[in-house]
């Protein structure tokens, strides 16, 4: 049984309240000026009030680490925009926020830099890597949306911009991530989607809508799939549909500078 498991209903809602105070400067930060250089279309604009938002409880407890999977490439590219338009990437466009904070106090790291990597709207990872990733797509294995590494500020935030993942058979949609504090990974896990909104967004969204039903959900992937909620909730993003336009999605991480490390 992991670490969370063994967290109680309680303790995961006191320890919340903590988190519920990071999240309110996530919000802040995520609508600062820049915004309309993420806006590439309108496609969610006649979205129902609510679709999209998702608050997860988010403990200050340590984040445990997730298989870093056969996709990761170290592209080395230190930037916030991820979803190189120019190479015709489409997808509803998706700000991420992550905050990395200490496990025992919530006080924010200052000094470590996150690296993420997701698949595009056709569920495919770019990069020269394994053939389960992209198969033998010459194209996008030259190319590298989706990956990028950004350093904290002050607060603890990264961000970047980027597009909403897209499925692939056997696993929920997900993101990729590494904490580091110099060159020293620190942490390697994945976060996640509430299934309505991933739902929603496969449905409604014409640069998704055009596959077929996903087959894996939160309660069945191989990696984080429970039905026990407080088991998952600790990796969902929480998510906010911003004047129809784009989507917000932000994570508190909670590590420690020492090798405590936890398994999920």
């Amino acid at each position: 049984m992991s670490k969370l498991e063994l967290l109680g209903r309680r303790e995961l809602l006191v320890k919340g309240l903590k988190a519920g105070a990071l999240l309110g400067v996530g919000a802040l930060a995520l609508s600062a000026p820049g915004d309309k250089s993420l806006v590439v279309e309108r496609a969610m604009a006649s979205v129902p009030n609510g679709a999209l938002d998702f608050l997860a409880v988010e403990p200050c407890v340590l984040s445990c680490g997730m298989t870093l999977g056969p996709c990761y490439f170290d592209t080395g590219l230190v930037r916030r925009d991820i979803r190189e338009v120019s190479n015709g990437k489409v997808g509803l466009p998706t700000r991420l926020g992550f905050r990395i904070v200490n496990a025992d106090t919530c006080e924010p790291i200052t000094n470590a830099t996150i690296d993420i990597w997701h698949t595009d709207n056709n569920g495919i990872y770019s990069a020269p890597i394994s053939t389960f990733c992209n198969g033998t797509d010459t194209t996008v294995q030259t190319q590298r949306f989706g990956r990028g590494v950004q350093p904290v500020n002050s607060d603890g935030w990264a961000y970047f911009d980027s597009f909403f993942p897209g499925w692939y058979s056997g696993r929920v949609t997900h993101i990729h991530a590494t904490i580091r504090i110099g060159t020293t990974a620190m942490l390697t896990t994945q976060f996640f989607f509430a299934d309505r909104v991933a739902e929603f967004i496969y449905r409604s969204h014409p640069n998704y809508s055009h596959r077929p039903n996903r087959d894996t959900t939160n309660t069945n992937d191989n990696v984080i799939g429970s039905t026990n909620l407080a088991r998952v909730m600790p990796y969902l993003m929480t998510t906010k549909l911003v004047n129809g336009k784009y989507l917000q999605a932000t994570k508190t991480i909670g590590i420690r500078t020492t090798t405590t490390t936890c398994s999920a």
